[in-house]
């Protein structure tokens, strides 16, 4: 049995995830990212962010058990796909999923995985939230957006779930990078391949 761990990064958002999760995988040899799956359509032709199947395809994966841990989010269908994760674990790498893990979801893999390390990346200030998601996802109508912000507020208010809260200072993202790089290398013992 592989003595490696899911690594989870999560945060809501518009708080830099997926900056900080390419760039980790990249940092760490040893950290192998995977993609979660879902119902939402691509955002854009090379949108190869998520694993797309359709909501059937998808309800008949949940009958079947194949997830760690699935939700509902705007309308649309997440999950982890318990195989691509076992696959990963076996190869003794650490899994990390490139995508959104929700609060519930991060409850399901604690349980399935007692040791995993857990991080949030939180706002300094959630005011500057509208404007990030304008900015980095420009296609976002105002109603998504305050939708999101609802989201964000709730995601915020279970950050004590995690084992580290790291604050992503509005374009200071090489900070909280370097923060998560030493939890990581520090917590499970892992070297990075390079320095920022």
């Amino acid at each position: 049995m592989s003595s490696t761990v899911p690594i989870l990064i999560v945060g809501p958002s518009g708080v830099g995830k997926s900056t900080i999760i390419e760039r980790i995988a990249l940092m760490f040899p040893q950290v192998e990212r995977f993609k979660t799956t879902t119902t939402r359509e691509p955002r854009h032709a090379g949108d190869n962010r998520y694993h797309f199947v359709a909501r059937t395809e998808f309800e008949q994966m949940i009958n079947r058990g194949e997830f760690l841990e699935w939700t509902e989010t705007h309308g649309n269908l997440y999950g982890t796909e318990q195989k691509v994760l076992m696959d990963i674990l076996d190869q003794g790498k650490y899994p990390l999923p490139s995508n959104a893990i929700d609060i519930k979801g991060v409850e399901a893999y604690k349980k399935a995985f007692p040791g995993l390390l857990a991080i949030f990346i939180a706002y300094d200030s959630l005011e500057q939230l509208p404007e990030r998601i304008r900015r980095t996802r420009p296609e976002t109508t105002e109603d998504e957006i305050a939708r999101r912000m609802t989201t964000a507020k709730e995601e915020m208010a279970a950050a004590n779930h995690f084992d580290h809260i790291v604050f992503n200072h509005e374009g200071k993202i090489d900070q909280a990078l370097t923060e998560i790089a030493t939890i990581i290398a520090d917590t499970l013992q892992l070297q990075p391949s390079h320095k920022l």
